[in-house]
């Protein structure tokens, strides 16, 4: 029977009393005159023997009493170093974490907490929330306070806090703390900062917008089937989104176009990317539109990314300028283009017909070729031209080779912008839509949003409105700067091996460099680029992607964040006292600290079994009865149950060694409230029931002295 300090003291005084009452006693008895002599002899012994036996009680009693101050120090100062390795614990955490009272009276903040508030852990003991933050947020946080206790469970709330470096968002958890009468007595939080999250949904959000506003094509596939498409492929194809999504892709391909696109869909299955590839659709009306892909593949996920234009239009146009084309240099009419009162172009049906060769037509004044009677008419009608944009016939006088005239019916005009005049005897179609081509492509070069340059011998020669937006620099710039010296020093090698690869004559894809702006910062650009190598030209269109860029560093601090904090929780796991493994739902050990190699005696974590039994036998406090291995608090808490502090002995049959131990189970559930898992912590406490074994056992000894024997009661022989 354990006996408390405050029993023993009662029963030390007790007994001291009754001895004082003793000697008492024999005083009394000595008061009387006539005493026997003989009397007087057995009072003197039993005085003395009584006096002994309050000596020997007090010196029990103070032995007790010491060994017990002795026990409650020690039990202080483990209490003492139990906190703080709480403290330790809670201040190597990278989440703001504090206790308080019910009142709102902190009790203790972490390290984090302090940082966040600028306000340290003494300062804070015995303050609320009003007394160092702005009246209305600290109504907030009281008001999140009242409701924990008013539940009686975790609450998660969203909160924002105002920081040097802006706000930054915080997922608040608040739960109560109970005592060990299962009273609430303080409230817990820890904050979670979620602001790189909340930017990455924002970024998600936009992007999905865009995705949703594009004009373009945008669409998200499998290797077979449309897995997601913007409200654009509707729109130019007919379909509705179901029925894109229901049926195979290839059903939508014309048929002269399947082969090419399954040869084009199996270099995606390598990883390969695909740019500007062209095939035809059938849509929903039964019409056919030319479509130019680019699609980037996803191998590990086995998904499409793709991007399609509608081209027909534009190969409406191309296939007539090959007509046009065609017809300029197989008509027997002429053609002739002319600029700065010269012929820069004419067909062949006009050296045929004037006789004369390309070289001696080519760059030389159109005046030389008229009758002189007829100059003032054509230079009349030149006149009326750059007057007015209208078309002017007129008839003229040609001289051939051989020196004679002949009279051609022509009509003429002029780009006012250009100043060029294009004249047909008969017929100019040809030449008016390869000039009208012509204009179309710088029309499409200065509205390009991407980048388009034309470099030769290290200099841009041509650049787009985008370069200058982007970049800063104007023709005038680049005609002085070499594009080579825009280059980030640490991409120059990169620049260099892609110049003697398109030296070869190879185009290149998708590569990635930082370019000096005007303002001197660097933009990263992805660009795609070719060589016209017999002229030595290079053709090139680039992207601004810096803030692409800058979110995939963002992304990989937050990793290299997370794996920094998975190193921290593995140091304060390893040293804590206490044994601590961890299980997955398949009953496989995943994580063991020092402290639980030492205990099972197993230095590989994944040769330690969840059940004890594989490496114990098992048995309750007293020694003999078997604890049953189903009732453990491993296979408890993968069943979702908590347990706390069930003492167990463990007996090691080859080491013949046995130890008394405290096994915890709790389950780890995830969002979905399924556990995934089961934390296990294991404390050797034989060190602990062998000191009061021991206390019991100098006890024992001492109540033998005193003359106390063990029974129902304590009773003096």
């Amino acid at each position: 029977m354990k006996i408390s300090l405050e029993k023993k003291i009662i029963i030390g005084f007790i007994l001291n009393l009754f001895v004082v009452f003793a000697i008492a006693g024999v005083f009394i008895l000595r008061i009387n005159k006539e005493r026997n002599q003989e009397l007087d002899n057995s009072l003197n012994w039993i005085e003395i023997s009584l006096i002994f036996l309050s000596l020997i009680l007090l010196t029990v009693v103070y032995f007790i009493i010491r060994s017990q101050l002795r026990a409650k120090n020690r039990s202080q100062n483990l209490l003492l170093e139990n906190k703080q390795l709480l403290q330790s614990i809670i201040d190597n955490t990278s989440s703001p974490i504090f206790i308080k009272k019910i009142n709102g009276e902190y009790l203790l903040i972490n390290k984090e907490f302090e940082s966040l508030f600028k306000i340290t852990n003494q300062e804070i003991i015995g303050k609320t929330d009003h007394d160092f933050l702005p009246p209305n947020v600290a109504d907030a946080y009281r008001n999140t306070d009242f409701e924990v206790v008013k539940v009686l469970k975790e609450l998660k709330t969203e909160e924002v806090i105002e920081q040097p470096d802006g706000k930054h968002t915080y997922i608040a958890v608040k739960f109560p703390l109970y005592d060990s009468f299962n009273r609430i007595y303080a409230i817990g939080g820890i904050f979670t900062d979620i602001s790189e999250r909340k930017k990455l949904e924002e970024s998600f959000t936009a992007a999905e917008k865009f995705f949703t506003m594009s004009v373009d094509m945008m669409i998200i596939s499998s290797m077979e089937r449309f897995v997601k498409v913007n409200p654009a492929v509707s729109k130019i194809l007919g379909y509705p989104e179901e029925e894109l999504l229901r049926k195979n892709f290839l059903e939508f391909t014309h048929p002269d176009d399947i082969e090419i696109t399954k040869k084009e869909v199996q270099k995606l299955q390598t990883g390969a990317a695909s740019i500007k590839f062209e095939n035809r659709y059938i849509c929903k009306d039964g019409s056919i539109k030319w479509l130019v892909w680019s699609v980037f593949p996803d191998v590990k996920s086995g998904l499409l990314y793709a991007v399609a234009s509608d081209i027909t239009d534009k190969k409406e146009i191309e296939n007539a300028l090959n007509v046009a084309n065609t017809f300029f240099y197989m008509s027997f009419d002429m053609f002739v283009v002319i600029k700065d009162e010269n012929f820069v172009k004419v067909n062949p049906a006009f050296t045929r017909i004037l006789g004369y060769d390309q070289q001696e037509i080519i760059n030389k004044p159109f005046l030389s070729f008229i009758h002189p009677d007829d100059t003032a008419i054509f230079m009349d009608g030149v006149k009326k031209l750059r007057i007015s944009d209208s078309v002017v016939t007129h008839r003229v006088r040609e001289r051939l080779k051989d020196g004679s005239y002949k009279w051609f019916d022509w009509t003429s005009t002029i780009d006012i912008q250009t100043g060029i005049i294009y004249a047909v005897a008969r017929d100019v179609s040809v030449l008016i839509a390869n000039e009208e081509s012509l204009k179309i492509a710088n029309m499409f070069f200065d509205m390009a949003f991407d980048i388009l340059t034309v470099a030769k011998e290290e200099h841009f020669i041509k650049i787009n409105p985008a370069f200058t937006k982007t970049l800063g620099y104007n023709q005038d710039d680049m005609n002085r700067i070499k594009f080579i010296d825009l280059i980030h020093p640490d991409d120059k090698q990169t620049a260099g091996e892609i110049l003697q690869r398109h030296l070869k004559g190879e185009s290149v894809v998708n590569f990635r460099t930082r370019f000096l702006c005007k303002d001197g910062s660097f933009k990263w650009l992805d660009w795609n680029s070719n060589i016209d190598v017999k002229n030595g030209v290079f053709y090139s269109v680039a992207r601004n992607v810096t803030e692409l860029v800058e979110l995939e560093n963002e992304q990989q601090t937050a990793i290299d964040n997370l794996y920094e904090n998975e190193e921290k929780l593995r140091l304060i796991v390893e040293n804590i006292s206490e044994g601590i493994i961890v299980a997955n739902a398949d009953k496989k050990i995943i994580m063991a600290n020092n402290m639980a190699n030492e205990i099972f005696g197993i230095e590989e974590d994944d040769k330690i079994s969840t059940n004890l039994s594989n490496h114990f036998e098992l048995y309750f406090p007293d020694e003999k009865t078997i604890f049953p291995s189903q009732n453990l608090p491993m296979e408890r808490a993968l069943s979702g149950e908590v347990t706390t502090d069930v003492e167990i002995i463990l007996w090691n049959p080859v080491a013949q060694e046995k130890k008394r131990v405290l096994i915890s189970g709790r389950p780890l559930v995830d969002q979905n409230n399924t556990v995934v898992a089961a934390v296990v912590t294991i404390k050797d406490i034989s060190k602990y029931k062998q000191m009061e074994e021991d206390l019991k056992e100098s006890e024992s000894k001492y109540r033998q002295l005193i003359g106390f024997r063990k029974g129902n009661t304590d009773t003096m022989l």
